[in-house]
């Protein structure tokens, strides 16, 4: 009697979880290879647990991620506290590694909230290419950087390792463009309905929320 009614509440209980199941995947809105495309190889920046990781890759001669800048402040402000933010230039060759060795500089000499914002302005409003040395540094002499300061860093075997490693991570995340969002390694928010900045960051919050809920 008491194994029949058992499985009377088992059943019972499975009858009402199978809706709950399938209202779950209702919920998601975007699809892979129209909204987002999966990564086959999956690598993260974070070695932070029960973080879910979404990185930017950019370039600062890019004139859509200067654009993008003022959206991100917003996505950083709204973002749900298990998402981890990072950002990482994107390195496709060698002309690249110039603009990614200034950004790990700027972060090796802790003043990267200030010189992101001053670099893509440096570029995209006063026309600067940052090509030349020099010219890099006069913008950390604005902060009052030494040039010994910054050659040690710029030149550092650190801040080479972080463009290499960008480097590497531009080919295994298959970026072909930039603004690109990687989502925990495993997504890109970059599919052909993706058309604006808010679809993008939208893209990339609900992959978030889907690898949280499946951890």
């Amino acid at each position: 009697m008491k194994h029949h009614i058992f499985k009377t509440v088992l059943c019972f209980s499975l009858l009402f979880a199978v809706p709950t199941l399938s209202h779950a995947d209702d919920h998601w809105q975007f699809q892979n290879n129209k909204h987002y495309r999966i990564i086959s190889t999956v690598e993260n920046m974070s070695a932070e647990q029960q973080r879910i990781e979404v990185v930017e890759v950019f370039a600062y001669s890019c004139n859509h991620c200067f654009n993008f800048e003022t959206y991100l402040d917003q996505f950083e402000k709204s973002k749900a506290d298990y998402i981890d933010f990072k950002k990482m230039p994107v390195v496709f060759n060698d002309a690249y590694k110039t603009h990614a060795r200034i950004y790990y500089t700027a972060e090796s000499l802790g003043n990267l909230d200030v010189m992101h914002r001053k670099i893509f302005k440096a570029m995209h409003l006063d026309r600067k290419s940052l090509t030349d040395e020099n010219e890099i540094y006069q913008l950390f002499a604005e902060q009052g950087i030494s040039k010994q300061q910054f050659l040690s860093r710029f030149r550092s075997f650190t801040v080479e390792s972080k463009v290499n490693r960008a480097q590497r991570l531009t080919s295994k995340y298959k970026i072909r463009s930039t603004p690109t969002m990687v989502i925990n390694g495993k997504y890109t928010a970059n599919g052909p309905a993706v058309k604006t900045f808010e679809d993008m960051l939208a893209v990339a919050k609900e992959l978030a929320e889907r690898e949280f809920l499946s951890q």
